[in-house]
């Protein structure tokens, strides 16, 4: 498990329980593990010793993927989107969460491309580099 909750409350951006969390982890993680191309997944890099590396760079990446993993766990909770079938089917046309109303009628989706992953996520994750998808040369 990439997250756990108490991590995800320290951030103070959500109320949501324990037990919605421990119900939407796992759907999550794999939505982010699809669009970073199994970055922590393979054993290649570690996230615990990212999140303790004195590189600050490497420290900041792992920090940006937790958070970008609570953003998908809050939008998959809050909008009963949480894998690329939902976010195909286009079956929410709108939206109230808060005070906030999203009507999806005539404007692009919020999520990227196929995925349950929203765009505020895509963009932490684009920023530190973890959704590049090019060949290792080496």
């Amino acid at each position: 498990m990439y997250l756990t909750y108490d991590e995800f409350k320290a951030w103070g951006i959500s109320d949501i329980s324990e037990v919605n969390f421990n119900e939407a982890i796992a759907k999550a993680e794999i939505q982010i593990d699809m669009v970073t191309n199994f970055f922590y997944a393979d054993g290649l890099h570690d996230l615990q010793n990212d999140l303790i590396s004195p590189k600050k760079s490497l420290n900041m990446r792992a920090k940006a993927f937790k958070k970008a993993l609570g953003m998908i766990i809050c939008y998959a909770i809050e909008t009963g989107v949480s894998n690329s079938n939902d976010a195909i089917s286009g079956s929410i046309k709108s939206l109230s969460i808060g005070r906030t109303h999203l009507d999806t009628s005539g404007t692009d989706s919020v999520t990227y491309g196929n995925s349950a992953v929203p765009n505020e996520a895509m963009a932490l994750l684009f920023h530190w580099g973890l959704l590049y998808k090019g060949v290792d040369y080496r």
